[in-house]
């Protein structure tokens, strides 16, 4: 009688336990879309996304969630808490550094969690067309090396993407850079525009400056399009007083990737 009431006993707790536990509910869905996001102001504006995400535990368990792993560098996601009882809820933070990019913009995160017993997590999917009316590409005038008493060379491309003419009404460089554009001009929808720079080296040494660029639209101020460059002595040497720094590279196999080098700086005077 003794042994049939142990087995009975068992046969209710074995139910409760198997049905206790936690579930994770992404409120609204596993896809979060900021829809069409056009970008004003500036065509070279770095835009960062934003957004905050309800995640609920619809479980009878304490919920845990482990991590939040991204898809990529551009991703930044901040927990509000990692510990959500059953029937509550806890905020998830998530910013998209889009950066220049434009067009249709498709990341992903995982939710890792004890609500999930194979440890696949759960994985949403975040989603943004970023518009740009006009473009610039590439973002900057990138000259090449060249030698003293040498020309470089290098050129960007306006494109109007929208549906309506868009006029450049002051368009000048600085620092010694030349451009063979002048202003005005107008960019009907869908034209392009190429603007071709120059500088001749007269001297060793690092050099940057920008092409200014004004249109006849009051949501855009005028922007810059930076240049930079190095000229080097007629035998290849840098300018003296420009001080480079190598990074030291580790012997050991276990050592991480070495950092990326620190930009030229000038010497004090």
């Amino acid at each position: 009688m003794n042994q049939l009431r142990t087995l009975a006993v068992a046969l209710l707790v074995i139910p409760v336990a198997v049905l206790a536990q936690p579930k994770l509910e992404i409120v609204g869905g596993e896809t979060y879309d900021w829809g069409k996001v056009v970008v004003k102001n500036n065509p070279l504006k770095l835009v960062t996304l934003e957004t905050e995400v309800t995640l609920k535990n619809t479980g009878n368990k304490t919920l845990i969630i482990d991590t939040v792993r991204v898809g990529c560098g551009c991703t930044t996601p901040t927990l509000e808490s990692k510990v959500v009882e059953p029937g509550k809820s806890t905020k998830l933070r998530i910013g998209l550094n889009v950066g220049l990019n434009s067009g249709e913009l498709v990341k992903n995160l995982t939710i890792y969690s004890n609500a999930d017993p194979e440890n696949t997590g759960r994985i949403m999917y975040l989603k943004a067309n970023v518009v740009r009316p006009i473009t610039v590409q590439p973002h900057s005038f990138n000259f090449p090396e060249i030698k003293v008493g040498e020309v470089a060379k290098s050129s960007v491309t306006l494109k109007n993407n929208d549906s309506h003419p868009y006029t450049i009404t002051t368009l000048f460089a600085t620092k010694g850079i030349k451009i063979d554009k002048r202003a005005p001009i107008t960019l009907n929808p869908g034209d392009t525009l190429q603007i071709n720079a120059t500088y001749e080296g007269k001297e060793r040494g690092y050099y940057n400056g920008n092409v200014i660029v004004v249109i006849d639209d009051p949501d855009y101020v005028p922007f810059e399009i930076a240049a930079y460059g190095n000229v080097k002595g007629l035998d290849g040497s840098d300018d003296p007083s420009v001080i480079k720094i190598t990074p030291v590279s580790s012997t050991k196999k276990e050592s991480a990737t070495a950092p990326a080098p620190e930009p030229p700086r000038k010497k004090k005077q």
